[in-house]
């Protein structure tokens, strides 16, 4: 279930819409463009700069934590849900999610970047919010929580940002 929000929400109304879901999982973060403090880091199990931009890896109960006690700001940034059980080395990552220059968002059938996650929530130039979900239950509450929301796929299809065969 893939959602569109066409306006700027701060994580911190993306968090308090998903409440515990998000604690549910483990969280890739990548493609992070953000205000965030130095303070803020220790939030996070691991940092990584790899060659593709840094890479955070966070539970999700720091994750709350994080965006509750600071001031954190998103621009542009992938936040990957996956299984608790599923960990991560992030000098191993082959799948480094993207947001900012990614034209498979903005296709007829688009999908989760990593293929072992659950969801994954897209800021996108402090302009949309997407999310791609495998978990009916994430969307919900994403989609109750947020009046004017749009299926990513319809938005596509009406919005002519790909072209059909």
């Amino acid at each position: 279930m893939n959602t569109i929000i066409e306006r700027f929400v701060s994580i911190q109304e993306v968090m308090d819409a998903l409440c515990l879901q998000v604690t549910n999982y483990n969280w890739l973060v990548t493609d992070l463009d953000a205000v965030i403090s130095n303070d803020s880091l220790k939030y996070f199990e691991e940092i990584q700069e790899l060659e593709e931009g840094t890479a955070y890896w966070i539970k999700g109960e720091r994750l709350l934590e994080l965006v509750q006690h600071t001031n954190l700001y998103v621009i542009w940034g992938v936040f990957t849900a996956f299984e608790r059980k599923t960990s991560i080395t992030l000098n191993d990552l082959i799948v480094h999610p993207f947001a900012d220059g990614n034209s498979d968002l903005w296709i007829e059938s688009p999908r989760i970047q990593h293929p072992d996650a659950m969801c994954e929530l897209i800021f996108w130039d402090s302009t949309f919010v997407l999310m791609l979900s495998q978990v009916e239950d994430v969307s919900e509450r994403f989609r109750q929580t947020f009046p004017g929301w749009r299926s990513l796929e319809e938005y596509n299809r009406t919005e002519g940002l790909f072209e059909s065969e």
